[in-house]
């Protein structure tokens, strides 16, 4: 079976990881807690000991139609003193079989080693009949929510609590209307067929039209979860792709208020790792196209005596190409979703606000200010000026804050270990990263840096 059709309930953090590198979606940590609601034709599970009755019994409420097969104590079927047992042992004699082992926990790759008996239990759970595929789905079971007015539901504190209530409420409409249809074919096929129709019989997969309808609907979920943070707002286009690309395995879990909290908890934790990935593609974005943006220096590696060729950015003017995207009368918006990520960048340096409420940004002055651009003109942002070459299809960028420029410079040369996590070093050292400017200007700036040993 392919793997994207398993889903995985695991409660230890470290096998969540193997299971996921294996390719399994690991939706939920704690069976019991979980809410089950696709449509399942199996369920394979060897829950903890001491509440196996509780996760079968809850496995049988979830399945609609399939099978289980799970492993518990076999003291849980031979003393069923409790109630649960007894309900337990009562499905088993109706709809499956038990059967039990010695010694199946002492083999060599058992984590865990247990001589205590185990009960192998089967079960099987056969879809009810047609007419009958509404039970349990009458109105008192759905959540009473006044509909006269919808945006009741998004506009009360608890935002998290209401996207959950509404998505639920989507998931009971979504299993009427597929039980609806399935009852529909059922019945249609019972009156046969039309004049001049085919003599055919319509066929419909009751589970798998509800699980790709549920999969849509968890997406969209997930993604309304996503797009309601203010992450976005602080975080660069390519950074927040990124989280965009890894956010498919977190759709895949089950839409609960827990699962919601451990995610945008998870995005705080790692703020600091997406404001320095930042910084590094910013650094890339200027120095990667133009050997002339950079000021060469002999970074640190261990010692004054083990350098390795780095570079800065310059702090008097670097240059951008913009042949690489088609220019009309307007700035095209590949290029302006770049200086909107500078404009993140530097803001975070100087650490101020993204709202930008009042700031000469570049990509306002960009769109409010084009056709001075167009003209040569030499416009002035937040942090610089700006003057665009039409016939050389290039512009230029001039720091009006060179302490932004030097900041962005030391925080990317520490991260790639090209200076000295401590500032500590020669004197020697520092002036060379100092004059890294003046010393490459004079020099014929080739793909790769020679460097004058005296220097260094």
């Amino acid at each position: 079976m392919n793997k994207q059709y398993i889903d995985c309930i695991e409660i230890d953090f470290e096998n969540q990881a193997v299971l996921r590198e294996l390719g399994y979606n690991v939706i939920d940590g704690d069976f019991l807690s979980s809410n089950i609601i696709c449509m399942y034709s199996h369920i394979i599970m060897n829950p903890p000991f001491q509440n196996g009755v509780d996760h079968v019994l809850k496995a049988w409420d979830s399945l609609y139609s399939g099978e289980i097969v799970a492993v518990v104590n076999a003291e849980t079927i031979k003393n069923p003193f409790s109630v649960k047992r007894k309900q337990l042992c009562k499905l088993i004699e109706d709809h499956g079989e038990v059967e039990f082992y010695d010694n199946e926990f002492l083999s060599q790759d058992t984590k865990r080693k247990t001589s205590v008996e185990i009960a192998l239990i089967w079960l099987e759970k056969i879809k009810e009949p047609a007419y009958d595929f509404t039970n349990g789905l009458e109105s008192d079971n759905i959540p009473d929510i006044d509909f006269s007015n919808k945006n009741n539901l998004v506009l009360r504190d608890n935002n998290i609590g209401n996207i959950v209530l509404i998505f639920n409420n989507a998931v009971e409409k979504l299993k009427q209307v597929i039980y609806a249809e399935d009852e529909f074919v059922y019945y249609s096929n019972l009156l046969g067929k039309a004049f001049n129709q085919e003599n055919t019989i319509d066929k419909f997969n009751l589970e798998e039209t509800f699980n790709t309808r549920y999969t849509e609907l968890q997406k969209k979920a997930w993604t309304n979860i996503l797009n309601s943070t203010e992450f976005r707002k602080y975080l660069s286009s390519k950074t927040y792709n990124k989280l965009v690309s890894d956010f498919d395995s977190v759709s895949k879990s089950s839409f609960t208020e827990n699962n919601i909290r451990g995610f945008l908890l998870g995005l705080v934790n790692n703020q600091s790792d997406m404001n320095l990935q930042m910084l590094l593609d910013c650094f890339d974005e200027i120095t990667k196209y133009k050997t002339d943006n950079r000021a060469y220096y002999c970074g640190w590696k261990s010692n004054d005596k083990h350098k390795t060729q780095a570079y800065r950015v310059k702090m008097t003017r670097f240059i951008l190409p913009t042949y690489a995207y088609e220019w009309q009368t307007y700035c095209p918006w590949e290029f302006r979703n770049k200086l909107a990520d500078f404009d993140k960048v530097f803001a975070m340096l100087d650490g101020k606000s993204t709202d930008f409420d009042g700031y000469s940004t570049l990509e306002k002055c960009i769109s409010d200010k084009w056709d001075l651009l167009c003209s040569r003109e030499r416009i002035s942002t937040e942090y610089f000026d700006i003057r665009y070459y039409k016939g050389k299809r290039s512009m230029h960028f001039f720091p009006t804050r060179k302490d932004l420029i030097d900041r962005l410079n030391r925080m990317v040369g520490k991260e790639r270990s090209w200076l000295p996590q401590d500032d500590k070093a020669s004197k020697s050292f520092w002036k060379q990263y100092d004059d890294a400017e003046k010393i490459t200007s004079k020099m014929v700036i080739n793909d790769r840096y020679c460097g004058d040993s005296d220097q260094c």
